[in-house]
């Protein structure tokens, strides 16, 4: 009581009540702990978005917290956590956000074992949180095949004409002398487009009889390709083979590889299947891994 005042101190209850909390779960800061949450303004609210507030630190432990947050600055240099349109235009890559986590977590427990664990996640979670911002502060970015094959199939090539679809049956055409290429639109038309309902996407070239389709609740796509055009009144024929998909980034290879040099190009990216029954127990067995 000694401390008592006559007005009403708000941020004082705040923190008292923040304290006790993380006494309920055991958790005892030291000055360089609290120091950290107080730089990241996270002291309060562990569920507030991180930033650097320097001034909410003493001079005394601003240069000790520096040096933790120098340490989790060349863990993850060089790292980004991209974009995942298939959550919506906004939404980042869980992927990438999981590994940044792990890199940092990791450097600055090994260059600073004395912190608590509050301490080093709300770094952690500061360096995602810039990462992540710096990415959609950007256009959804247009990632290109890689130079090999550029050079396999070489430019000619390159689709001129593509339709997108989803599965509600809605299209959109990009052409060959549009602003931007057709990565680019592929992936801002998922980000209009994706839902929990909607997630099924394809990309094809009507021209060359060929296509790709992409199932995002699955993990998996489907490269399409005629082998017989319908003649008479007759159905075509289609050849569908079948991989799984490694996360956002294999998406973005396969739909580039696809821009680039067609169903060709997509050989060397999985192993493709034919067998829908033989497809299913490879989906089953990565998903039980």
């Amino acid at each position: 009581m000694r401390t008592a005042t006559e007005t009403p101190n708000a941020k004082r209850a705040q923190e008292y009540r923040a304290d006790r909390r993380r006494t309920e779960r055991g958790v005892v800061l030291g000055p360089l702990d609290a120091a950290i949450l107080k730089y990241t303004g996270q002291y309060l609210h562990g569920s507030t978005v991180p930033r650097r507030i320097p001034d909410a630190v003493g001079p005394a432990l601003l240069p000790e917290v520096m040096r933790v947050i120098a340490t989790a600055e060349q863990a993850c240099a060089g790292m980004r956590i991209g974009r995942d349109p298939r959550r919506r235009k906004r939404a980042t890559d869980k992927r990438d956000w999981d590994r940044l986590t792990t890199a940092v977590d990791a450097a600055v427990r090994r260059a600073h074992p004395g912190l608590v664990e509050d301490a080093v996640r709300t770094v952690s979670f500061l360096m995602c949180s810039e990462a992540s911002d710096r990415s959609r502060s950007t256009p959804i970015d247009d990632d290109e095949a890689a130079d090999g094959d550029r050079a396999e199939f070489g430019e000619s090539a390159r689709k001129t004409i593509l339709s997108f679809t989803d599965d509600k049956g809605v299209e959109k055409k990009w052409r060959q002398g549009c602003p931007r290429s057709a990565t680019a639109e592929f992936w801002e038309f998922v980000g209009d487009r994706s839902t929990g309902d909607n997630e099924v996407f394809t990309v094809e070239d009507e021209e060359m009889g060929e296509g790709i389709q992409l199932h995002f609740y699955a993990d998996s796509i489907a490269r399409v390709t005629t082998v017989r055009a319908g003649e008479g009144g007759s159905d075509p024929e289609y050849r569908v083979e079948y991989s799984l998909v490694d996360g956002m980034d294999g998406y973005r290879k396969l739909v580039s590889a696809f821009v680039r040099g067609g169903c060709a190009a997509l050989g060397q990216h999985g192993s493709w299947m034919t067998d829908v029954a033989e497809f299913e127990r490879a989906r089953r067995r990565r998903d039980a891994a």
